[in-house]
């Protein structure tokens, strides 16, 4: 598995990929599930949320669950329709900090699948 990342750079980006990561941060919870494709699945810590409703109700609680800031540390592109970001989290959540990746894959100009992993 490649483990080598490139500075975080949007304009180098899919624009589902940062619309997702600006809607996330802002709280945006329909805009979140909007740049989801039918039938989309999320894993977050070790559940799997399919669907754009079930996606949205995610998106709300895993936001509303602890108080933090993110930062955008890094990125690699596997081909036009995988891409990983690293983001790092500061907060109130046990540890305080940690670097999460998102590993999104593209369907359709939405994003089909989002794996959210340490």
């Amino acid at each position: 598995m490649n483990d080598t990342f490139t500075a975080y750079d949007p304009a180098t980006l899919p624009a589902p990929v940062v619309a997702y990561l600006d809607a996330h941060d802002e709280k945006r919870y329909a805009d979140v599930a909007a740049l989801f494709a039918p039938g989309a699945t999320v894993l977050d810590d070790g559940k799997t949320y399919k669907g754009i409703e079930a996606i949205r109700a995610w998106s709300e609680k895993s936001s509303a669950e602890y108080t933090y800031t993110s930062t955008r540390i890094g990125q690699r592109t596997a081909d036009g329709s995988r891409v990983t970001v690293r983001v790092r989290l500061d907060g109130n959540f046990p540890g305080g900090t940690v670097v999460l990746r998102y590993r999104f894959t593209l369907r359709a100009g939405l994003i089909g699948d989002l794996a959210i992993e340490v």
